[in-house]
């Protein structure tokens, strides 16, 4: 019997069911779209049920469609949510409150370290790394070339 290849969208979907079931599903996250707060290939999130949204959560949500997006809520109305990662410096996705699939409560590293991310320490850290948004790209290229370069990435 051959080994079928699961994609990523069958894990996502797969996650999302589980989540939706009541359990935590902790997932391994690729890209660098959320540095320096998530690094992929790195860093695993824990994903729950996203109750209530607001400004700051970190979620996982399916963007018309077609992609799944692991990004920071930036505004949230009853019709609309804009989301934006940490790591780019332009660019944000819109989708309706009922795409958003699950939150992400904490991050993982390799070494099993937790980190919450709904302390108000991570929150204010967040809102202070928004605020940098115009400096980001100087910020953002001096954190790849220091820090993420010592660190091995899977």
């Amino acid at each position: 019997m051959k080994n079928a290849a699961v994609n990523d969208e069958q894990i996502l979907r797969d996650a999302v069911s589980l989540v939706n079931d009541g359990m935590a599903v902790t997932l391994r996250v690729k890209g660098s779209s959320m540095l320096p707060f998530i690094l992929g290939g790195h860093d695993s999130v824990v994903l729950t049920r996203p109750g209530d949204v607001a400004v700051g959560d970190v979620v996982l949500a399916h963007i018309d469609g077609q992609r799944y997006v692991l990004h920071r809520v930036m505004e949230v109305s009853p019709e609309r949510v804009v989301l934006m990662g940490d790591g780019n410096l332009r660019g944000q996705e819109v989708c309706r409150p009922e795409d958003i699939l699950a939150r992400a409560d904490e991050v993982m590293d390799e070494k099993g370290r937790h980190r919450r991310l709904d302390t108000p320490r991570q929150r204010r850290r967040a809102r202070i790394w928004r605020s940098l948004l115009p400096v980001r790209r100087w910020i953002l290229a001096v954190y790849k070339r220091t820090i993420i370069r010592n660190i091995k990435i899977q």
